[in-house]
């Protein structure tokens, strides 16, 4: 019988996750990890097997908890052009909370993934694109209820609102206030299309 954990698992994935958003997945060194987590390094590898395993169950749970707005955002607006601006809205207020690091952890841990993190690199990309599909498959839904024009170009406008997303992560990263940030999402999305 092995020795049981001597850790909260939930909280040591927290306290990572926040490491890895706060440092991307490359500068958070194992001993940093183990510091933030409170857990020495033989226990992490115990429990998660290596760091990208430990880095996928953080993803995982950035994505079903601070970043849970967006299934809601877009699966509960009565309209397409609602669901949009309450996505990006509900973004902006997750990438601007106080209590965490500002941005997105799908965009931040991304920017100095080398080629030696193909894999990180490769599962912060699916969640980029999974997320784009969503977005594109709110619109097409918009389209066919009548709300969207028939001629919109969903996959280019779901693009179109990824890359805003992206640009608002990093806005915020950089400082920049949720209310600044809701202004250029505000110029962004006038240029939806929407039915007449």
């Amino acid at each position: 019988m092995g020795r049981q954990r001597s850790f909260d698992t939930d909280d040591a994935i927290e306290q990572a996750m926040l490491l890895f958003w706060e440092r991307g997945y490359e500068a958070a060194s194992m001993a940093d990890l183990s510091a933030a987590m409170g857990v020495n390094p033989p226990s992490i590898y115990a429990a998660f097997g290596n760091k990208q395993a430990l880095f996928e169950r953080c993803a995982a749970h950035y994505a079903q908890s601070v970043a849970a707005y967006a299934p809601r955002a877009l699966g509960e607006a009565a309209t397409a052009e609602t669901a949009l601006r309450r996505f990006v809205s509900d973004a902006i207020e997750a990438f601007c909370t106080k209590d965490r690091p500002k941005g997105c952890l799908l965009v931040s841990a991304a920017t100095n993934c080398g080629k030696g993190s193909a894999g990180a690199q490769d599962l912060l990309t699916g969640y980029r694109q999974a997320s784009e599909t969503m977005i594109a498959d709110r619109i097409r839904r918009g389209m066919e209820a009548g709300d969207m024009p028939a001629s919109t170009k969903s996959d280019l406008l779901a693009k179109y609102v990824a890359v805003l997303i992206q640009g608002l992560a990093a806005q915020a990263r950089d400082g920049a206030s949720a209310d600044d940030l809701h202004e250029v999402a505000e110029l962004a999305l006038s240029q939806l299309p929407v039915s007449s």
